[in-house]
């Protein structure tokens, strides 16, 4: 037994080019655009039914609403026929207008698509009463069927792009507001009052505490980086992630300081309520600043620097004592720079001779001669607590 043939798929039938129709189909089309436009009205009423049955948000736009954009639809074809063409273009150009107009208004991508499926439902049911009025050729009339419901599918994929366009102007708009939320809470331009009020817009509690962070960031592909860093590191999704560039920082407002941030340096602040943390964001920024002039990474408090934030201030009185202890060492030829990073790591490790050999892979007693040659030189006594720590302030705001 023989298999059976498949099916064959029908012809799909496009519209000709209307300029070239036969004299018999010109004037079925003329009559039929004549009975058209008297039937306006009809068409706007039978998609205003077939809206209120089948599409649920629509229900946010009044009747003259929906009939007045089923008969701007109508128009369209009835325009476009009139003038020998084929609509396709001139329903992109007013599909997309009012896609855009209806997705703003908050209608779902499904229900636009929907409600364009039903509209072109209705449109051809119309056409075919009209046809049979006046006598359209059959092939003409299969030939609008197919080329409107091959639009439709078209027309799916305009819904989508506009869908996506609004979704990122939405997420565009949302980052603006965050980052200038962030950004007058960080730097304390926000009043108490404001800063309680607009909260709980970006789900926070006025009466919690939370942690300001500051990082640097020297392109925008390294602050996006870091940026995801800290979102992943507190568990947060980044584009709900509080972030502003305020100067040269990034500061961050976060309900918890992040356990691990890979090899960025992130400075944290303590943990305050929200109308506070400007307090703490300047704290975060000068934990940053000193932890970069020491190469530091990780996540940095004010507490781990010790007394480092110090060594950056007050240039005056440095260069007068590096002027009064430094000159003789710097004069000291190439041997200096030995001499100046023993005597540093010297007091790194708490002035064990041991320690200072095992890191410089030096015998002890050239650790000895060089922390001696360095006194002699400087004329700091590091067995004087004053020489001790003018000479570690000295060294690490020159290693800085």
């Amino acid at each position: 037994m023989e298999p059976e043939p498949p099916t064959a798929w029908p012809v799909l039938r496009r519209m000709p080019d209307l300029a070239t129709l036969e004299e018999q189909t010109r004037t079925a089309v003329d009559a039929a655009v004549a009975r058209l436009c008297l039937l306006r009205d009809v068409f706007a009423d039978r998609f205003l039914v077939l809206a209120r049955r089948h599409l649920p948000s629509y229900e946010v736009l009044p009747d003259d609403d929906v009939k007045a954009s089923a008969q701007r639809f109508l128009d369209v074809l009835i325009s476009e026929l009139n003038s020998q063409r084929v609509p396709d273009d001139a329903l992109r150009e007013v599909l997309w207008d009012h896609a855009h107009e209806r997705a703003a208004r908050g209608i779902p991508l499904d229900d636009l698509a929907l409600g364009y499926k039903l509209g072109s439902r209705a449109m051809l049911s119309l056409l075919d009463e009209v046809a049979a009025e006046v006598a359209m050729p059959s092939a003409f009339l299969l030939a609008a069927h197919d080329s409107t419901w091959e639009f439709a599918n078209e027309a799916s994929g305009i819904f989508a792009r506009i869908q996506h366009e609004l979704a990122l102007e939405r997420a565009h708009f949302d980052a603006e507001r965050r980052a200038t939320f962030a950004a007058g809470v960080l730097s304390g331009s926000f009043p108490a009052e404001q800063i309680n009020c607009d909260a709980q817009a970006f789900g926070l509690a006025p009466q919690s505490s939370y942690v300001a962070l500051a990082a640097r960031a020297e392109t925008p592909d390294d602050a996006e980086t870091i940026r995801r860093t800290v979102a992943s590191a507190v568990q947060v999704s980044v584009d709900r992630l509080l972030l502003a560039r305020i100067g040269p920082a990034l500061g961050f407002i976060v309900q918890r300081v992040p356990e691990s941030v890979g090899r960025h340096l992130v400075a944290a602040g303590p943990s305050l309520p929200l109308d506070q943390l400007a307090k703490g964001f300047d704290e975060a920024v000068l934990t940053l600043e000193t932890a970069r002039q020491f190469a530091m990474s990780g996540v940095v408090h004010l507490a781990d620097l010790g007394p480092r934030p110090l060594v950056l201030g007050d240039a005056h009185t440095a260069e007068r004592l590096s002027a009064r202890h430094l000159t003789a060492l710097e004069r000291a030829g190439r041997s200096n720079g030995e001499i100046e990073v023993t005597a540093r790591i010297y007091l790194e490790c708490d002035q064990d001779v041991g320690e200072v050999a095992r890191r410089l892979a030096v015998h002890p007693n050239t650790v000895r001669y060089r922390v001696n040659r360095f006194q002699q030189l400087t004329q700091l006594d590091l067995r004087r607590t004053e020489d001790l720590v003018t000479t570690w302030w000295l060294l690490n705001r020159r290693r800085s």
